[in-house]
């Protein structure tokens, strides 16, 4: 019985879960509408660390790219949809951003208690995401979107730390093919040939 459960929490440890999404989706209509267009998410930089202690190191990578073309290509509303390709006649500038409400004392303490307790003890956490869409055709900017999610988060070890980033960015991505949707003179320019 004793090795049942061990078992069961060695895979939990291992396996890790995901946030539960909270945040809003946006209806808009199925089907390929647009032309091909071309990503580029924070522009183009991708922000990595490395933590390096006496038990060995750890990397991060901010997979916010990643999780921005998988939403793009996963409405089917674009014929194709790349990333950071400059010679592409529209392109998609999207600017992403997370932001931590509340003081950073109490993070700073949170983050401590956290450590002590080997991230086993939940800390709640308060973020504002904001995310701007600016569509272009070449150089020049077309429109230009703006949106807001606020998420309360735990961190904890068994949660993936970017999975309600990416619950927030598909709900942005959502919400911003559905105001593409309502714009018919942008839609008939980025129609599909």
């Amino acid at each position: 019985m004793v090795r049942v459960f061990l078992s069961l929490f060695l895979v939990l440890l291992v396996s890790g879960c995901a946030a539960p999404n909270k945040f809003s989706s946006h209806k808009y209509s199925p089907g390929t509408e647009y032309s091909y267009v071309s990503l580029m998410v924070n522009d183009g930089y991708v922000r990595q660390s490395l933590n390096c202690g006496q038990f060995g190191c750890t990397t991060y990578v901010d997979q916010t790219h990643l999780f921005v073309l998988d939403a793009f290509r996963a409405t089917d509303k674009f014929q194709r949809v790349e990333i950071n390709n400059g010679l592409a006649r529209y392109k998609v500038i999207v600017g992403f951003e997370r932001q931590e409400k509340g003081s950073e004392a109490v993070s700073f303490g949170k983050m401590m208690l956290g450590a002590l307790t080997l991230f086993l003890l939940p800390m709640p956490y308060e973020y504002n995401y904001e995310g701007r869409f600016s569509i272009m055709d070449g150089g020049d900017i077309l429109e230009d979107y703006r949106y807001r999610r606020e998420s309360e988060e735990l961190k904890f070890l068994f949660v993936d730390e970017q999975s309600t980033k990416k619950h927030a960015i598909a709900s942005m991505v959502d919400n911003f093919l559905q105001d593409l949707e309502r714009d018919d003179a942008l839609r008939a320019k980025l129609a599909a040939n």
